[in-house]
């Protein structure tokens, strides 16, 4: 039986401008957006492009947790 359901919410680096800390502030939104909903932050992951390399992320996997 399920516990609990998840919530996989993309932020693009294509959309906000990182050096004005645009994607920083998306992100902040994002969390705090879900949260008011519900939903427990569970992990945020930065994947990679294989082009750019492992520390040129292009976005986050923000991972959010609700009980059932």
């Amino acid at each position: 039986m399920k516990e609990y359901e998840y919530k996989f919410v993309e932020v693009s680096a294509k959309t906000f401008s990182v050096k004005a800390g645009g994607l920083f502030e998306k992100c902040k939104e994002v969390i705090a957006e879900n949260a008011e909903n519900g939903w427990r932050l569970k992990q945020i992951i930065a994947p990679y492009h294989e082009k750019t390399g492992v520390y040129s992320a292009v976005g986050y996997q923000i991972i959010f947790e609700k009980k059932l």
